[in-house]
């Protein structure tokens, strides 16, 4: 094929025009990512709401994890699933009893695998068996009644504080918070749904 002026002239134009249509997705891929800070009654609704009446939610706080998967279980269901002693039956507490000659004395914690599951399907999307059971090994399971129990009597609430955040197109929201008890600043995220949110990560920023 020869090539003339005419011809060199149109290949030119489609790579200008290739060239400025690359740029035009990259620009808007940058505003597909682009943030939003949220505003000072989003973040009281967090503080006096979400990570204050759920304690639950407060909970998903106490364990740092960079996925869904590696959440501490142990962490999170400490104060079990309703914040209260469970009432167990005489077979369980004498079963309890060898496992920890302190189980009369001391609140026991019942969460059946059942309960796991769902709260775990609730915020983080996923089941139990699909986390990496971190924490697990210090419960004590019960095969009979499927279910996993502490013995203290202590809590490991600790209240935290929203101090920013901001909200991504994708619908993720990145929240900086503090926490009563311990020094420092956290960023949890969270994926809006349509049933509420999702806690992606909780990791510690300094």
């Amino acid at each position: 094929m020869r090539l003339t002026t005419r011809n060199i002239r149109e290949a030119s134009g489609v790579r200008v025009f290739a060239i400025a249509a690359v740029f035009c997705i990259l620009i808007c891929s940058g505003c597909a990512t682009a943030s939003k800070t949220i505003s000072d009654e989003e973040i009281a609704g967090f503080n006096t709401e979400f990570f204050s009446a759920d304690s639950l939610n407060n909970r998903m706080l106490g364990s740092e994890y960079a996925v869904p998967e590696e959440i501490n279980l142990f962490e999170l269901f400490y104060n079990g699933v309703n914040d209260a002693a469970a009432e167990v039956s005489e077979e369980e507490l004498a079963l309890l009893t060898e496992f920890d000659s302190q189980a009369p004395y001391l609140d026991i914690i019942k969460i059946t695998a059942g309960e796991m599951d769902t709260v775990l399907r609730k915020r983080l999307g996923l089941g139990l068996e699909e986390t990496k059971k971190t924490g697990l090994e210090n419960f004590c399971y019960l095969a009979e009644y499927d279910s996993y129990y502490l013995i203290h009597g202590d809590t490991n609430y600790d209240p935290c504080t929203v101090t920013s955040g901001t909200r991504e197109s994708d619908g993720k929201l990145i929240l900086e918070y503090t926490k009563e008890y311990e020094e420092g600043r956290w960023a949890v995220t969270l994926q809006e749904t349509d049933e509420g949110y999702l806690f992606l990560s909780n990791c510690r920023i300094d």
